[in-house]
């Protein structure tokens, strides 16, 4: 197969935008979830996030897997407990049986003298320490969707016009 062959592609438009303001111990993860609920998006992107930490925890995938799914078994998970920096926050919104599917990346950087940064998949209980600002950003014309992917065994995004 070529390599063009395994690229899809739909072309929308961008709606509404939401913008957030997380105050101290709210959980980001859900945070996003319940905003994408309440204001109804189907389809959407995280445009951008910024603001402080009081904890994180991150999944990257440490190993190669001997063949697909990518398991637990694949992945390390890194907890942090520190004055965090939200460097970045990206990711999209998706419909998966009907339900808001969120997935989102996150780079940080910690309070210790070298600055070091960390980065990987947003999963629940990062906590803000005192404020976290996140827009959100409608898709139109693209319904954006997550189910199993044959090849890789993994909830992956679908969409279509």
């Amino acid at each position: 197969m070529k390599e063009f062959e395994k690229i899809r592609m739909s072309e929308g438009k961008l709606g509404r935008l939401v913008v957030m303001r997380l105050g101290p111990g709210c959980d980001v993860m859900k945070s996003l979830e319940e905003s994408a609920r309440q204001n109804n998006f189907r389809s959407g992107v995280i445009l951008s996030g910024a603001g402080s930490l009081s904890q994180i925890t991150l999944r990257n995938v440490r190993l190669f897997p001997d063949k697909f799914p990518i398991t637990d078994r694949n992945r390390i998970y890194t907890s942090k407990k520190e004055p965090l920096e939200v460097l970045s926050l990206t990711g999209n919104i998706a419909n998966k049986d009907g339900e808001v599917h969120m997935h989102c990346h996150i780079t940080i950087s910690s309070g210790l003298e070298d600055g070091r940064a960390y980065g990987g998949h947003l999963v629940e209980g990062c906590l803000v320490l005192s404020y976290c600002e996140i827009v959100l950003a409608e898709i139109i014309d693209v319904e954006m969707k997550r189910s199993i992917d044959p090849e890789t065994q993994a909830l992956e995004l679908y969409f279509e016009s």
